[in-house]
């Protein structure tokens, strides 16, 4: 049970006269409970590009008391469309204390290598997972992926840094012949990419079974110097 004390402190009124006196308020404590969202299956989850979502369900508890049914859900998925959707879950306690849960929802496809991934990324001693990518069919037989560093650096370390005018997204075309992965052209410099230095897709993969892709993002093509990075769907 989560329980917060909530103080109302009246301060001292003082009345000035011939002879002084003061007169207290009493202090006055009052304990809420907080209620707790639980999501069935976690924070992250995964629906097929033109199948129905179906939630997986969550739990509402406030102290003893179940209060899921007072949970509202604000938030859509799109299923027709691959991409992130977010569901924010929410219940408030009688005095007012709100509580939230949110999960993000993949549209992915695995009949194409244009899909939503949750990425894993590791450069050095860093490591973020659950990250979000999205590669898109460009019709013209390459694939656009939003950040071929994998969120290293605009979701795992700075991430919400985009409204102060930071672009940490690599943005970059890829082909794919068989289950070989590399750029469409030469290494760019990742459109306005605030590092500079471009970056190669080398020794990419696609599992069209498993629907992952991975590759080194290498700094400059230099495979020594490289984001390890993992998509999934």
């Amino acid at each position: 049970m989560k329980k917060s004390l909530i103080f109302l402190m009246a301060g001292a009124v003082a009345v000035a006269g011939l002879t002084g006196c003061s007169k207290d308020s009493e202090g006055l404590t009052k304990v809420t409970t907080y209620a707790v969202i639980e999501l069935a299956g976690g924070q992250y989850a995964t629906v097929e590009k033109g199948s129905t979502f179906v939630d997986p369900g969550f739990t509402a508890t406030m102290g003893s008391e179940d209060v899921s049914g007072d949970v509202t859900i604000s938030g859509s998925v799109n299923t027709a469309k691959c991409g992130f959707y977010t569901l924010t879950y929410s219940v408030v306690n009688p005095d007012g204390f709100a509580a939230n849960a949110t999960r993000t929802v993949a549209v992915v496809d695995h009949s194409s290598i244009a899909s939503a991934y949750f990425a894993s990324c590791k450069y050095g001693s860093r490591s973020y997972s659950n990250l979000k990518i999205l590669i898109t069919d460009n019709g013209d037989g390459t694939y656009a992926i939003d950040d071929l560093a994998g969120g290293l650096y605009c979701q795992g370390r700075y991430p919400g840094y985009e409204a102060y005018g930071y672009d940490f997204w690599y943005d970059e075309d890829l082909k794919l012949d068989g289950s070989t992965l590399t750029l469409a052209g030469e290494m760019g410099d990742g459109s306005n990419w605030y590092w500079g230095e471009p970056l190669d897709c080398v020794n990419g993969t696609y599992d069209a079974a498993t629907g992952t892709i991975s590759y080194l993002a290498a700094f400059s093509g230099n495979a020594d110097d490289a984001i390890s990075v993992t998509l999934t769907k």
